[in-house]
């Protein structure tokens, strides 16, 4: 799928979809959601009305997607969907990157080729800017679709250069990260499944150093201790060369690690490059990794790719 991020107005897209920033009355508002509504004309707020007398009789739930009419809109359809109030006490990076992967569903359902994308919930919503923007394109970028083009249509030069930073923050592909695995040595790899067969509970259990007085009258710093086991998965589990910050900036795989089993290897070890580069500031980074489950995940999908993709 080829992603594009342009500056303009989303209601002249010509594309077979165009993606309506919606609230979950479904009957107009303000910003994106407003401007469709005044662009195709009445047809569309019908069409919502009915879906409103039907099965969506409560309203649509934030991060679901559902489709009408386009109106007098130059595209086929409008798909609908509800982002996340930012802050709102809710799972937001997990919401928002549902809306998208909802979208392209319900594209999918309509046999669309070409979608256009606002920027969903940057606006009365609150979402700050850069978070959404790198959200919302490694989720397009990762979710299986038949959809051929999608466009992200951004209305002023801030949320396009937001945008133009998050897809450049993508990089390297995916390929190019699983050529960096493949010429790493079989050492490695040796050494980073031992170590992480050989895990115990005691590994997982480490303790926190320092804090106390040193010769100068400082206080030591506390620092993450852990064992030599774990230190040797520290030091030889495969990462990437990549802008690790941005990276991580709102990615739902931080919350969400388990996703990796159907993702790319490379999202593995983009992820395994957070924690190890993380730990250098010895927050714990890596130690929390290892007792949430996220270097498990980690190192399985490592695994499958080392044992049956490369």
């Amino acid at each position: 799928m080829r992603i594009t991020v342009v500056r303009g107005d989303i209601t002249e897209q010509h594309v077979d979809a165009v993606v309506n920033a919606a609230n979950s009355s479904l009957l107009g508002g303000g910003g994106v959601d407003g401007a469709i509504h005044r662009r195709g004309g009445p047809a569309i707020v019908e069409e919502c009305r009915r879906l409103r007398a039907g099965h969506l009789g409560g309203g649509l739930p934030v991060g679901q997607a559902v489709a009408t009419t386009a109106g007098n809109l130059p595209a086929r359809w409008v798909i609908h969907t509800v982002g996340p109030v930012f802050g709102d006490g809710q799972d937001n990076t997990g919401l928002l990157a549902s809306c998208f992967r909802e979208s392209l569903r319900v594209a999918d359902e309509l046999g669309a080729r070409t979608v256009a994308f606002p920027a969903i919930s940057t606006g009365v919503y609150r979402y700050p800017l850069e978070e959404a923007a790198y959200v919302s394109l490694w989720t397009l970028a990762r979710t299986p679709t038949s959809v051929e083009g999608v466009r992200l249509v951004l209305f002023d030069q801030k949320a396009y250069d937001a945008f133009d930073r998050a897809r450049a923050a993508l990089d390297p592909s995916d390929a190019e990260v699983e050529a960096e695995l493949r010429s790493m040595p079989e050492k490695m790899w040796r050494e980073t499944f031992e170590a992480a067969d050989g895990l115990t509970a005691e590994d997982r259990d480490w303790t926190w150093g320092g804090g106390q007085k040193v010769e100068s009258g400082a206080t030591q710093a506390p620092y993450p201790v852990y064992s030599d086991r774990v230190r040797q998965l520290y030091v030889s589990l495969p990462g990437a060369n990549i802008d690790w910050m941005k990276w991580m900036s709102g990615n739902p795989l931080l919350s969400d690690p388990a996703r990796l089993a159907d993702l790319p290897a490379a999202d593995a070890a983009r992820l395994a490059t957070v924690y190890s580069r993380g730990e250098r500031f010895s927050d714990g980074v890596f130690g929390r990794a290892l007792q949430d489950g996220s270097l498990d995940a980690i190192v399985a999908r490592l695994r499958t790719w080392y044992d049956t993709e490369r």
